[in-house]
């Protein structure tokens, strides 16, 4: 029996065109004069959605400043300039509008802010963050659940570095989710940000468990609920705007902790996965997550064949009568996805080597 905490203190503000409300929101709840806006690159321009942040904060009497160009897998660098940037505007809040690597980076932003020593001494030297800014979100992307989770990814290019660390200091102070923000996202980065989702409790679901354990029922439900999602807002596309709200809730419920309440997670495939992404940084983090589940289930299919099928029941099928036909279906969902499905397919080379090295990093020791 493991001993475990749990705090999970973002507030979460799900408000269908809601965006506007961003600026009531930080002055009314959080007393807020002065916030420094950090996105990535043109797509907050592009859809006006930038216009709308604007005028909330200032018609809510709030100053702002910004700091844009977040790209994918962030760099260290984006982080250290805004840090010096924020430390000359002194703002009340950083205000994250975007997705995971958007959310990730502010993260870091909030807390380099007080810290004197290199940002990345809190990935690798176990340093913890006492003080931090505030952090707002606005989730532009439902994928990474960065929104309502205590983790933290970056990369340093320089190096080939990228990692994460696990804090209570990563959870935001609130985050609003608005499902139209999502209309125009495109079909494969919707299916990128599925398969990103999935992992969080796929990972959760294997890692070790009791005899009787409350938690992986409800893994399993929310990868359930994913994959029912994906169809919603991707494959029949019967209804997407019930699929995008399934998927910005899905995405919080599947990485704010709750598909591990009492037992500790082992993230085979997101180390894996960062190793590849951190040498080529190209490689979209729920992509080649995709290319690694299939490989980490016929790996460990002797040693977790019970988990797997009870998967492919509970997720997939409730016929399915074995441990091949639970892949097969886990295989099935993911090729019917618009994303790669080989390291091969992708717009960019990837060493073989470092891929056979990925999946060596799969296997559970007994």
């Amino acid at each position: 029996m493991e001993s475990f905490t749990f705090q999970c203190p973002t507030r979460i503000y799900y408000r269908k065109g809601g965006l506007s409300l961003i600026g009531k929101i930080l002055r009314e709840d959080y007393s807020c004069h002065k916030v420094l806006v950090v996105f990535g690159s043109h797509s907050l321009v592009s859809n006006f959605y930038f216009d709308t942040i604007a005028k909330s904060l200032k018609d809510n009497g709030i100053e702002y400043e910004t700091y844009s160009g977040i790209c994918a897998n962030p760099d260290v660098s984006d982080a250290r300039k805004a840090i010096e940037q924020a430390r000359l505007y002194k703002p009340d809040f950083i205000l994250a509008c975007g997705g995971g690597s958007v959310i990730d980076c502010s993260k870091l932003i909030a807390h380099g802010y007080y810290y004197d020593g290199n940002p990345l001494d809190f990935f690798k030297k176990g340093v913890r963050p006492l003080h931090s800014l505030k952090l707002g979100v606005v989730l532009t992307l439902a994928a990474s659940g960065s929104e309502m989770s205590d983790s933290c990814v970056i990369s340093d290019r320089s190096t080939g570095f990228k990692g994460g660390f696990n804090d209570v200091s990563n959870y935001p102070t609130f985050s609003l989710l608005d499902p139209t923000l999502m209309e125009t996202v495109g079909s494969c980065q919707t299916a990128i940000g599925l398969v990103d989702m999935f992992s969080h409790s796929f990972e959760r679901y294997f890692s070790p468990s009791s005899l009787l354990e409350p938690c992986d029922g409800l893994a399993l439900s929310v990868m359930a609920d994913i994959v029912k999602a994906s169809h919603f807002v991707l494959l029949e596309k019967k209804n997407p705007e019930e699929g995008r709200r399934a998927m910005m809730l899905l995405g919080s419920l599947s990485h704010n902790g709750i598909t591990n309440f009492g037992k500790k997670k082992f993230f085979r495939i997101h180390q894996a996965e960062h190793r590849l992404s951190g040498k080529y940084p190209k490689l979209a983090h729920g992509q080649g997550i995709a290319l690694l589940i299939l490989p980490f289930l016929k790996t460990n299919k002797a040693l977790l064949g019970e988990k797997i099928l009870q998967l492919g029941k509970a997720v997939f099928d409730p016929k399915c009568a074995s441990v091949d036909e639970a892949i097969d279906l886990v295989d099935a969902w993911l090729l019917s996805l618009p994303i790669a499905h080989d390291f091969e397919e992708l717009d960019f080379d990837v060493d073989p080597k470092d891929v056979q090295d990925a999946e060596n990093r799969l296997k559970i020791e007994e």
